[in-house]
């Protein structure tokens, strides 16, 4: 894959799998997208039984400010593959990688400490996905 498609394919993940669930988790707050975001939790806290759901000011309140979490580090990654990835893409890996394997152990403990471990498997699917444009590939354009 040449350093042209592995940033393409970073910018398509950064926004099917960070952005767009961020722009979901905004807009559902109080719109269409709740019964989707509470879905994605029940999924991600086995087991799948329709019983974990978000609820109350507080809980709408840390959903949005997540979602604006997700839209900035999506843009992060996206920014960093175009500007600087494309150009070194040693210097471009390792900052993304960086960032990536922060949350993934993070988000990963803090899901099982939750009872949610199903969602470490989630967040590892993601960590892969994001590290084969990352790690496989030519470097020329």
């Amino acid at each position: 894959m040449t350093i042209h498609r592995r940033v393409l394919f970073l910018k398509i993940l950064a926004f099917l799998l960070l952005i767009g669930p961020g722009l979901m988790m905004i807009l559902g707050t109080k719109g269409p997208f709740m019964a989707a975001i509470n879905g994605f939790l029940d999924f991600a806290h086995q087991p799948y039984d329709g019983q974990t759901q978000i609820s109350g000011e507080a809980a709408f309140l840390l959903n949005a400010i997540l979602g604006g979490i997700l839209i900035g580090f999506g843009t992060l990654i996206w920014m960093v593959s175009e500007h600087v990835f494309r150009g070194n893409p040693a210097l471009g890996r390792k900052m993304i990688l960086t960032a990536l394997f922060a949350w993934f152990i993070t988000d990963s403990l803090g899901s099982v400490l939750a009872g949610a471990w199903f969602n470490a498997v989630i967040n590892l699917v993601i960590l892969i996905a994001f590290l084969l444009p990352l790690l496989f590939g030519r470097t020329d354009a």
